[in-house]
């Protein structure tokens, strides 16, 4: 059952990483998609811009200052770097290259910024070819282009997107990784205490009688019965913490007379508990359940005792309800007291590993209860019912499919 789940989890993480990975590709893809389109549609509307230019200086009619076109057809609102040459490729008039290149003119370009803009000359050349300006079948000009800053982000975009991710996804990592370190050390420590608690209950028993065989020697058989009880309990209870975290052995077992045990057990104990606590069974019929006895009597001693405690001083009573529903094949354990019952905040939180509404105890009992049904038997365990002051019902499904 255990290397069922654990694989189970390792396929779904599997699964995860794939999905991962195939977004990623997909983000890259989509956006390297977007960018290329940007970039042609920018070089359409380039080329469309110097044909009208074209058009304007190579119509005789036409009366328009060339200069005055020039800037108002070809260089008005760009964003981009642009770079006009002459002929023999020689920087003619620039724009949006720097700060410092764009405020001089070529009579008043230095030896180091000629060199400079001929440096961005050749990048921008590396971006696109240039689109020679023509004056009827002759070349006039060069028009050298870079793309907009906008698209310059665009292409790095997915890649910082991927690692704001990756941090994200390692800060959230190692705060999972420590929440989930100091809650296993809660539970091996809550584990600890509740061994000894399990342990000391007929360990103290033991003790008790070998107390009174030294003042009184006649009660030896009794005594010795007793005793022997105690042991088996002990032994019990060594089982079933040996069982935690191993595959346990599910055998067809009498759900009513599990039931009936664990219900004897504590009707035995309830006078020693000063509990004014009445416990009843309502079982329709008999079901035969393939479970682990040992660990399923846990279960229901840990809900039994769950509702001891929402009672409390008042005296109170618990029903265990056996039924069978024929339709799904499953058989329902309803364990039902007149408690406390619950608020919201505890309905959702009963089930977490340290959660406890009681001033003693570490919170573990109905965490156990639900892995040892759900990981162990492949059933259900859950909250059916609860209100505040009118108690609390508590169901386990198992199938009963053979």
């Amino acid at each position: 059952m255990i290397s069922k789940i654990h694989t189970r989890k390792g396929n779904f993480k599997g699964i995860l990483f794939i999905i991962g990975i195939a977004l990623i590709i997909t983000g890259i893809w989509y956006s390297h998609r977007l960018v290329t389109t940007l970039e042609e549609k920018s070089t359409e509307y380039i080329k469309f811009r110097i044909k009208v230019f074209e058009a304007e200086i190579n119509d005789p009619d036409s009366n328009a200052d060339v200069s005055f076109l020039f800037n108002e057809v070809i260089q008005e609102g760009i964003d981009f770097p642009i770079i006009v040459t002459d002929p023999y490729l020689n920087p003619t008039i620039w724009k949006n290259i720097s700060p410092k290149l764009d405020s001089l003119s070529s009579e008043k370009l230095s030896i180091p910024d000629s060199i400079q803009l001929s440096k961005d000359l050749i990048k921008i050349r590396l971006e696109n070819d240039p689109i020679p300006i023509k004056a009827g079948d002759m070349v006039i000009a060069y028009y050298f282009y870079g793309y907009s800053p906008v698209i310059y982000k665009l292409q790095f975009f997915p890649f910082i997107a991927i690692g704001s991710a990756a941090i994200f996804i390692f800060i959230g990592y190692l705060g999972f990784s420590y929440i989930k370190k100091s809650e296993q050390q809660f539970i091996w420590v809550g584990m600890a205490k509740e061994t000894a608690h399990q342990l000391g209950t007929p360990l103290s028993s033991i003790a008790g009688w070998l107390e009174l065989l030294k003042i009184k020697p006649q009660m030896y058989e009794n005594a010795l019965l007793e005793i022997d009880n105690d042991l088996k309990r002990l032994n019990k209870i060594a089982n079933r913490f040996s069982k935690i975290g191993s595959v346990p052995e599910l055998k067809p077992h009498s759900l009513l007379n599990v039931i009936d045990g664990v219900v004897d057990y504590f009707k035995k104990r309830l006078p020693n508990l000063q509990k004014r606590v009445t416990i009843k069974t309502e079982i329709e019929n008999d079901i035969q359940v393939k479970i682990n006895a040992e660990l399923f009597e846990w279960v229901l001693e840990n809900l039994i005792k769950n509702a001891m405690d929402a009672i409390g001083d008042k005296n109170g009573h618990i029903q265990i309800s056996l039924k069978l529903n024929t339709e799904y094949q499953q058989a329902y354990i309803d364990i039902q007291d007149n408690g406390k019952g619950m608020s919201a905040k505890e309905k959702t939180n009963i089930f977490k590993p340290g959660y406890s509404t009681k001033k003693r105890g570490w919170g573990l009992g109905l965490s156990l209860a639900r892995r040892i049904i759900e990981e162990y038997h492949g059933g259900k365990l859950f909250l059916k019912d609860a209100r505040p002051n009118y108690g609390s019902t508590f169901r386990i499904i198992l199938n009963t499919e053979k």
